[in-house]
């Protein structure tokens, strides 16, 4: 036999046993990982194993754990504490220096250190590794952000370079804004740091973030008036989103991509819903009332018309245009709609040619109003007169609502008493319409007539909800709303709220949203509140939250 061929034979028997001892190391690696639970068998077998092959880093690391769960288990016993961390740091190191790229043995060896770093004879330096885990790994694993997490537990006693490291993890961490995330480093500062300006460096620029940690503030009662600044900046960044998202509906209406358009004029438009105004309680004004609603016009106007080029009817987009036209008091915006309207066919040429449709004839005259054009529609008021009109059951709102535009434009045009008969029609057909009963009180105003005045006004008592909103005593739980539409006459009320007072320590602290805007949040200092509230014509809606812990009301009234 040749030279060459014992060699190669010896070569590949060499393999072969090297193979076979690299498959029993492995075998008996994923048997601990998937099979065995108990520790000190985990090291039994992976020790086994070691004696195979002893150069598989991931054996080395799972001894480390082992040994470091030991440790953890046996933390009272300093003896053997000390000798399982000693010897998961020494299967720790072992893995790193056959891997020295493995974040995980890193990580885990730095909380052998950091446990071990409690004997105070110990100058083992933790923090080091977790640098190097942290660097080894990618801003969105979950070791970084643990490393994060566990450096920000120490922050007392870290020093400045450590500070500065934990901050960048942090903000690096933070940046896709989970809330799994989140709400951990919050309850970790909470603990641990608990100076403001430290978060402040942490979060993101996000209304979301934003908002979670107001909430978060609220209910373990800490800096209230930071907490309102937060959501005030939280609603100015939805408002920033509102207004990018409404130009980039523009721009796809300039291109006919009217669906698109429409999409992003509604996802404005929901992100518009949610601001409360909360800078209306703090010293900054960062959203301008006078472009908000200027946005929320241009919204409703040009959902509407992107509905209405997607082949919708009047009926089906009424809503938005009166939205619009509550907000909207320039004349000649509201001439260009008509025309619009027009050009659609979906509103006569002509106003009060045909009683036919009462609902697009009242829509139409409400345009007409807005644009002061009274004579057109003291004109439909005469015809409406000698006219014989048959007024379908479901159609009698939308009358009643023409006959009271028609006595408004009468009284603006100066025939007072023409306007009295068409408010009186309104009542004979809806007796208990607060809207009606409105405009003939303002009438009898005007007239100065003080008995009618009287009996009017005592209708109108009877047209308004009780003054005791909620007579009997209920419980608003942590978060929840109380929500109640109320009827008013647009005069201004003082609401009441009265509570049982039984806290002890935590005062609650509620927040109450009326027509949409925050009106009060703060701790409950007594048993009772009140507060003046500017009150809208018709539906209002009032809003409590308790924000910290639950509150006991015993009734809600106004006067």
């Amino acid at each position: 036999m040749s030279l060459k061929r014992v060699i190669f034979i010896v070569v590949f028997m060499a393999v072969g046993a090297l193979e076979f001892l690299l498959y029993w190391n492995t075998h008996l690696y994923y048997q601990v990982k998937e099979k065995i639970k108990d520790n000190e068998e985990k090291i039994e077998v992976l020790e086994r194993a070691n004696q195979f092959y002893p150069y598989n880093d991931l054996v080395y690391y799972e001894l480390g754990k082992a040994n470091f769960n030991l440790g953890i288990n046996n933390i009272s016993q300093k003896r053997l504490r000390d000798f399982y961390f000693q010897e998961s740091i020494q299967n720790f190191i072992r893995s790193i220096e056959l891997n020295p790229a493995s974040p995980l043995s890193h990580f885990n060896y730095a909380q052998s250190l950091f446990y071990m770093s409690h004997d105070s004879s110990s100058t083992l330096d933790h923090y080091t590794e977790y640098k190097k885990a942290a660097s080894l790994t990618g801003h969105h694993s979950q070791i970084f952000f643990e490393v994060g997490k566990i450096l920000f537990s120490r922050w007392p006693e870290l020093s400045e370079e450590e500070r500065a490291l934990t901050l960048d993890i942090l903000k690096k961490t933070l940046v896709r804004r989970e809330r799994e995330k989140l709400l951990p480093i919050m309850h970790t500062w909470e603990m641990n740091v608990k100076d403001y300006a430290v978060m402040e460096k942490i979060l993101p620029e996000n209304p979301d973030v934003f908002r979670l940690y107001a909430k978060f503030l609220g209910e373990k009662n800490l800096a209230s008036k930071l907490r309102l600044e937060t959501i005030a900046k939280a609603e100015y960044l939805e408002f920033e989103k509102a207004e990018e998202l409404h130009y980039t509906g523009m721009n796809e209406v300039r291109y006919f991509q009217i669906k698109r358009a429409l999409n992003y004029f509604r996802s404005s438009f929901n992100i518009l819903k949610k601001i409360n105004f909360y800078q209306d309680l703090t010293e900054e004004k960062l959203i301008e009332p006078s472009e908000y609603k200027s946005l929320q016009e241009s919204l409703y106007l040009n959902m509407a018309k992107c509905r209405v080029e997607e082949g919708a009817s009047l009926e089906e987009v009424e809503e938005h245009l009166q939205s619009y036209l509550a907000l909207e008091d320039e004349a000649f915006r509201i001439g260009e709609l008509e025309s619009y309207l027009k050009k659609r066919g979906l509103i006569a040429e002509k106003l009060g040619t045909s009683f036919d449709n009462l609902k697009s004839l009242s829509f139409q005259i409400i345009l007409a109003f807005k644009q002061s054009r009274y004579r057109e529609i003291m004109r439909v008021g005469r015809l409406l007169r000698e006219s014989f009109v048959v007024i379908p059951e479901g159609q009698k709102g939308h009358y009643v609502k023409i006959l009271r535009f028609i006595g408004d434009s009468f009284l603006k045009a100066d025939y007072p008493y023409e306007a009295q008969e068409f408010y009186e029609k309104t009542l004979e057909i809806e007796p208990d319409n607060l809207e009606n009963l409105l405009r003939i009180r303002h009438y009898y105003v005007r007239m100065n007539e003080d008995e009618d005045i009287r009996i009017i006004e005592e209708r109108i008592e009877k047209a308004f909800p009780p003054r005791i909103i909620v007579p009997r005593y209920f419980v608003l739980k942590k978060g929840s709303r109380f929500k109640r539409i109320l009827s008013f006459d647009g005069r201004e009320i003082v609401l009441n709220l009265q509570f049982m007072k039984n806290w002890q320590g935590i005062a609650p602290m509620m927040s109450v949203i009326f027509n949409g805007k925050i009106v009060w949040e703060d701790y409950l200092q007594d048993d009772s509140i009140s507060f003046p509230l500017e009150t809208e014509v018709g539906e209002n809606v009032l809003l409590i939250t308790p924000v910290n812990i639950p509150i006991e009301f015993l009734k809600i009234t106004y006067r």
